[in-house]
């Protein structure tokens, strides 16, 4: 993303009032990044390569998080 790294459009979608869950993907992991992550409110990090039955499980737990607090 040229205007901003995924940190900063999730600050910014947070202090929007937006809680939409985000799904971290990355490319180059560390355990530093993922934690900060997490910590903002990801609701999940994933790392390249991954299949396609990982982002399912991903999506499928971070819309069920998103349900329960609706």
């Amino acid at each position: 993303m040229p205007e901003m790294d995924g940190f900063q459009l999730l600050d910014d979608l947070r202090g929007r009032g937006n809680n939409t869950p985000i799904i971290f993907v990355t490319a180059f992991p560390s355990e530093k990044i993922r934690a900060q992550a997490l910590a903002r409110g990801a609701a999940h990090f994933l790392i390249k390569p991954f299949d396609g039955n990982t982002l399912e499980q991903c999506i499928t737990a971070a819309l069920k998080k998103c349900n329960k607090r609706a």
